[in-house]
C-alpha cells in the first residue's frame, strides 16, 4: 500500500493540483474501506473454518461410534448371541441414525473444501487464508493506479475531471457466498444428540443384559450406585426384555447439567413361565457431565 500511495504522489506534475487532491482522496478513502473489509473477511473465513471443523469432528466421532456398534451387532449375531429379529430392529435404526450424519458431514466437508483455495488435506490453512487476501488487495491497488494513470491522461487532453470508478461489488458477494455457507447447527443440538445417546446406551444395555455398559451411563457419585447394580442383574434374572423403548418428553440441558423427562416402555417376559407383562414409567433425571460425557446424577419417578 505504501508504494501505492508512493506512486500517486507522482502523478502531481500530469494534474492540476486541485484536481490531483480529489483524486488521490477519493482513492485513499477507497483502500482503506477495501482494507478494513478485507480483514473482515479474513476473520469470517476463519470463523467458518474453525465452526465447521469442530461439527466435522463430533459427526465422525459420532459415525465412528455407531459404525463399531454395527460391527460388535455382526459379531453378536455371527455368534448366534441375539435373534434375527432383534439383530435387523437394531441394526436398521443404527443406519438410520447413520444416514442424517453423513449426509451433515458430507456438506460440512464440500464446504471446507470450498474454503480450501489451493490448500491440502481439505482444510482451510490462515497463512494461505492471508496470502490470498494479500493478492487480492494487491491486484486491486495496481488496478486502482492504472485506473489513476489513465484518470491523469484524460485530464492532461481534457482537463476536465472525472467520476470516480465505482467500488466493486466482487468482496460483497464473497460474504454473502460465505455467509450462505455457515451451518445452521448449533451447540445445543449437538448436546442434546448426545443426551439422546446416553438413553440409547441404556436401552440396549438392558436388552443386552450388559451390567458394565450399564453402569457406565451413572455417574461417579451416584447415590447407591452399588444398590442399583445388583438390583439391575436381579430383575435381568427374573426377566427378559422382549422390547423396550423410551420418548423424551422435556429436556432442559445448560453447559454441564441436564433436567430430562424421559417416558419407557417395556415389554417383560417372566423368566419362569407367564403371561408377558408391558410396563411404562416415567422418570425425572437429571444428568451432569463427567469428562466431557453425560451421565445420570439422580432419578426421581414422576408420579
Amino acid at each position: 500500500m505504501e508504494i501505492f500511495l508512493g506512486n500517486l504522489e507522482k502523478q502531481r506534475n500530469a494534474l492540476p493540483e486541485d484536481t490531483f487532491n480529489l483524486t488521490f482522496h477519493s482513492y485513499q478513502v477507497q483502500v482503506e474501506s477495501l482494507s478494513s473489509r478485507l480483514r473482515e473477511i479474513e476473520a469470517k473465513l476463519e470463523a467458518v473454518r474453525t465452526t465447521v471443523s469442530e461439527k466435522i469432528r463430533l459427526l465422525e466421532e459420532d459415525s465412528d461410534t455407531l459404525q463399531k456398534r454395527l460391527n460388535e451387532l455382526c459379531s453378536l449375531r455371527q455368534l448366534g448371541a441375539i435373534t434375527y429379529t432383534d439383530y435387523s430392529a437394531e441394526k436398521n435404526g443404527i443406519k438410520q441414525q447413520m444416514r442424517p450424519r453423513m449426509k451433515s458431514l458430507k456438506e460440512c466437508r464440500k464446504t471446507i473444501s470450498r474454503l480450501s483455495v489451493h490448500s491440502r488435506g481439505g482444510s482451510v490453512s490462515p497463512r494461505r487464508t492471508r496470502n490470498l487476501i494479500r493478492r487480492q488487495s494487491l491486484a486491486i491497488a495496481v488496478g486502482v493506479l492504472i485506473i489513476v494513470a489513465a484518470a491523469s491522461a484524460f485530464f492532461w487532453m481534457k482537463n476536465d475531471k472525472d467520476n470516480p470508478p465505482q467500488e466493486s461489488t466482487q468482496l460483497s458477494q464473497t460474504k454473502l457466498s460465505v455467509q450462505g455457507q455457515l451451518p445452521t447447527s448449533s451447540p445445543k443440538v449437538r448436546e442434546d444428540e448426545k443426551i439422546k445417546s446416553l438413553f440409547e446406551t441404556i436401552r440396549r444395555a438392558n436388552l443386552e443384559k450388559k451390567i458394565d455398559l450399564f453402569m457406565s451411563c451413572y455417574a461417579v457419585h451416584f447415590k447407591d450406585k452399588s444398590k442399583k447394580r445388583l438390583a439391575i442383574l436381579e430383575s435381568w434374572n427374573t426377566f427378559d426384555y422382549l422390547d423396550l423403548s423410551y420418548d423424551i418428553k422435556k429436556m432442559t440441558v445448560t453447559a454441564q447439567t441436564a433436567k430430562v423427562r424421559v417416558e419407557w416402555l417395556g415389554n417383560l417376559s417372566p423368566k419362569h413361565g407367564g403371561t408377558p407383562e408391558k410396563t411404562k414409567s416415567v422418570l425425572d433425571v437429571s444428568l451432569k457431565k463427567e469428562d466431557g460425557h453425560w451421565k445420570i446424577g439422580t432419578i426421581r419417578p414422576v408420579t
